[in-house]
């Protein structure tokens, strides 16, 4: 991979493995970590890509990956992650988006993780389902679930607000 390469690589993909991480970690600083890690292993990677669609992909692939693996470290070292910082209020354009990311970062880390990759990174459920390695209908499953808890939370005058 050339340095241009890499260079497009990063800045196409940056701010949404980020939010990957993020989705992950809730905190600012250990999603730049892990983001770190996705870019070096990049870099390192020896094998040629086919196009920008197949880095694009293996970077999400490897991003979630070094976030779990990152979740698993903190288990191991007794680190409580509700006691991070979480994302600055300043990060929204207005409330009800702020309330959304909130409810969103609130689900349980599975339910999380498939409503991310799901809308906003636009991934199909065949896509999760590989990256995350388990059913389709466990994909399925987890969005329903992630969807009823969220409507739940935000109640039916937040459905309404965004019409």
């Amino acid at each position: 991979m050339t340095s241009e390469e890499f260079e497009s690589a990063v800045k196409r993909n940056n701010q949404r493995l980020y939010l990957i991480a993020l989705s992950f970690t809730k905190n600012t600083c250990d999603s730049e970590d892990i983001l770190h890690n996705v870019f070096l292993k990049l870099w390192k990677y020896k094998k040629p890509f086919e196009d920008d669609e197949h880095i694009d992909k293996w970077l999400t692939a490897v991003c979630v990956n070094e976030s779990r693996n990152y979740i698993k470290a903190l288990f191991r070292n007794h680190t409580d992650i509700d006691d991070c910082t979480i994302v600055s209020p300043d990060s929204f354009k207005t409330q009800s988006q702020q309330d959304l990311f909130n409810a969103v970062m609130n689900l349980p880390k599975k339910y999380r993780t498939v409503i991310h990759l799901f809308y906003y990174e636009d991934l199909s459920v065949k896509e999760i389902s590989k990256i995350l390695n388990i059913k389709h209908s466990a994909v399925k499953t987890r969005l329903t679930r992630a969807r009823e808890k969220l409507k739940q939370e935000l109640g039916d005058d937040w459905i309404n607000e965004q019409d």
